[in-house]
């Protein structure tokens, strides 16, 4: 989830002037934080760019917020995902991508509204 995050960014408006990575933010300015760069600081996850199904500290990420922020379905959404793929790999040994994918017209969700794939016994 960390790899591919649902949704692209967040938008917020400042409430008071504030400096921030050497960086003045006016009170009424807009910031937007861009998950793909949070999840991809190698400041804070080793070898980002790199898929790395079990790494140390898989669920330290941004895709689902933050804070306050924080997604409320995020444990729901990763059972669903854990049961998804644990089912998928008990019945297949491989699953093959065999066009490309179509994706969702938006800049706010990474989607997709088609993806043909091939399963392999």
């Amino acid at each position: 989830i960390r790899w591919q995050t649902p949704l692209s960014h967040m938008r917020r408006t400042a409430t008071q002037d504030i400096e921030f990575g050497g960086k003045l933010i006016r009170k009424g300015d807009r910031v937007v934080m861009w998950y793909a760069s949070g999840n991809r600081d190698e400041t804070v996850i080793d070898r980002p760019d790199e898929f790395i199904i079990d790494r140390d500290h898989a669920r330290h990420h941004l895709a689902f917020g933050f804070g306050i922020h924080r997604c409320m379905g995020n444990r729901v959404a990763e059972l669903q995902l854990k049961i998804l793929w644990e089912e998928i790999l008990a019945r297949f040994s491989h699953v093959e991508v065999v066009g490309e994918p179509a994706r969702v017209a938006s800049n706010f969700v990474n989607g997709f509204t088609d993806m043909q794939v091939r399963l392999h016994a």
